[in-house]
């Protein structure tokens, strides 16, 4: 037993019931969402204020405080939600454990992450889970309204696959005896929030993979685990459209409404734009097309008739200066194409 687990339970009423829980059939994890609240100060709200809900463990940078036995049931995840269903056959109160992480204020997250991975291992280990396929976010619960524990973990650049292969590291370290693996530890402590101009690696690759997933499309590097220029257009685009503070940095409210849009919204359509070369004296209704798309970003050509003139061929020669990687000859071809694409993505 690498870390003590402290067994501090709360009295019965509305957040301990005392029922007894089901066979354990998987682990949900959480985090409290309330930055700087210790594992402790969690524990006295459930007792004393004794709301309809619950978890039966939370974890700090010093403590790993289970307030419900692990043989009852907690109530921690919405019971009308029907995910847990369909996951799993059976509802979360009634079969699984739910684990909550504190973060924040003066937590120290290296040590609070480390004791919940450790802690995660431990209930594999304990109920003969599977990590990779036992261990659920409550954000995948209960998309509509939860974003944890990526609230948390991605503000240190940590992914929810990083996370579950350091469970399975720690379960194989401590409860399997291969003490050659090294002790997990906080992955994305170089890049926290924000993201900017610079960061790289698999957090970095993980959100150019959702922006792309919610219409905001990476056409030249895609998702690369670089953030480039590309990269920091799309967020200030995604921004725009969900009227956030238009900066290009990826911080927790850009990241909350990125999850959210994924988890509660169809994504976002591309709009349609010719293939091939178009230039001065075309016409058809290809050049239509292109007409209408710069309009919509702001190059108005004018007429929408569908005769690439010289009003046509100045609002493309402005777009394109707009962009260095762009020749600005007012030629479309398959580079404008892309770019212009990628600005329609947020419409």
């Amino acid at each position: 037993m690498k870390y003590e687990i402290v067994r501090d339970y709360i009295g019965f009423g509305n957040a301990r019931s005392g029922e007894n829980l089901q066979d354990v059939k998987y682990i949900v994890s959480h985090d409290t969402g309330n930055p700087g609240s210790t594992a402790y100060a969690n524990r006295n709200y459930f007792e004393n204020v004794d709301p309809f809900a619950s978890a039966h463990t939370f974890i700090d940078d010093n403590t790993i405080l289970e307030i419900i036995p692990l043989d009852e049931k907690a109530w921690h995840v919405r019971a009308n939600v029907a995910t847990d269903n369909r996951m799993y056959g059976v509802n979360a109160n009634n079969a699984a454990i739910g684990v909550e992480l504190a973060y924040g204020g003066g937590i120290n997250f290296q040590e609070a992450y480390q004791r919940y991975v450790w802690y995660h291992a431990y209930l594999v280990d304990k109920y003969n889970l599977d990590p990779s396929e036992d261990i659920v976010a409550h954000s995948t619960l209960d998309p509509a309204r939860r974003t944890d524990p990526q609230n948390a973990l991605n503000q240190h650049g940590i992914s929810w696959n990083d996370f579950i292969n350091d469970v399975q590291r720690a379960y194989n370290r401590y409860f399997q005896g291969n003490e050659g693996i090294t002790e997990p530890v906080v992955k994305g402590a170089s890049v926290d929030l924000p993201l900017d101009i610079g960061d790289e690696g698999q957090f970095v690759r993980e959100v150019q993979r959702d922006l792309i997933r919610a219409g905001f499309s990476l056409p030249i590097y895609g998702a690369d685990g670089i953030y480039g220029q590309e990269t920091q257009r799309a967020v200030m685009r995604f921004q725009k459209r969900y009227g956030l503070t238009v900066d290009g940095l990826v911080g927790p409210q850009t990241l909350d409404k990125l999850k959210e849009v994924l988890n509660t919204s169809q994504p976002l359509t591309e709009f349609t734009l010719p293939n091939g070369i178009l230039r001065r004296g075309d016409e058809g209704a290809g050049v239509r097309q292109i007409q209408r798309a710069l309009k919509r970003v702001g190059f108005d050509p004018v007429y929408i008739d569908g005769i690439y003139g010289p009003r046509t061929e100045e609002a493309v020669r402005d777009f394109q200066s707009t962009f260095s990687a762009l020749a600005n000859d007012g030629i479309y071809g398959p580079n404008t194409r892309r770019y212009l694409q990628m600005e329609l993505a947020d419409l």
